[in-house]
């Protein structure tokens, strides 16, 4: 009892911070499947554009691995704190068995008032956002050998970052100067693909990104 108490009178506390020093535009939290990578860029982003940390909250290795723990984690912190205005998840198609079952809970949730939730996916997985950076390209990924899907968009990714590892702090600084053409050519992609009645490759990754470049117009 005394810890769901301390546990309550946090959150009450926690509320009242966000209450007294947000900033004039949305509230926002981005729930990441990846542990490092995602989490790093997103706050470094935040970071980048000088946007509160108190109205943009990014979350990753609290919310499990999977696609739909990361749907279930954003959903469960909505109803704890009902203030957000925009939640975004971030995950990968990657070889997971429930990458379908992630999309169709998030698109299917009707959240109270004007607040939405949206999955902000990669396929074959987040480092192909990166790779946009550097390259214009729409090839199909697929194993090979040992290398796994992913293993083969990183190898690519490698070519213009040779140290690439997943949560390296040097990742943003690398590609962001570059961001605006890889936003560009995400969008041709997405159109492209659409068509084309695929979504190997593709990355929704710039609608979050442009999202929170335009977040202080909003204030």
């Amino acid at each position: 009892a005394q810890v769901m108490r301390k546990q309550k009178k946090r959150i009450t506390a926690s509320l009242e911070r966000r209450r007294q020093r947000r900033e004039p535009y949305d509230l926002v939290l981005i729930v990441c499947e990846g542990a490092k990578t995602e989490p790093l860029y997103f706050s470094q982003l935040r970071d980048a554009l000088r946007l509160s940390r108190v109205n943009v909250s990014i979350c990753g290795k609290e919310c499990g691995s999977s696609p739909l723990s990361v749907v279930d984690y954003a959903l469960a912190e909505f109803e704890r704190d009902g203030d957000y205005d925009r939640i975004f998840c971030v995950f990968d198609k990657d070889r997971h068995a429930q990458y379908q079952d992630a999309l169709i809970k998030a698109q299917s949730q009707q959240l109270p008032g004007a607040a939405t939730i949206e999955a902000i996916t990669s396929v074959p997985c987040f480092e192909f956002w990166l790779l946009l950076h550097f390259k214009d390209t729409a090839r199909p990924y697929s194993a090979s050998g040992r290398k796994s899907v992913c293993d083969n968009v990183i190898r690519d990714l490698k070519a213009h970052i040779p140290r690439y590892k997943k949560g390296n702090a040097d990742v943003f600084e690398a590609t962001y100067p570059l961001v605006d053409e890889a936003i560009k050519r995400a969008k041709r992609l997405e159109k492209r693909q659409v068509e084309a009645g695929t979504d190997n490759p593709s990355t929704k990754v710039h609608r979050l990104v442009a999202y929170l470049q335009g977040l202080k117009a909003e204030g």
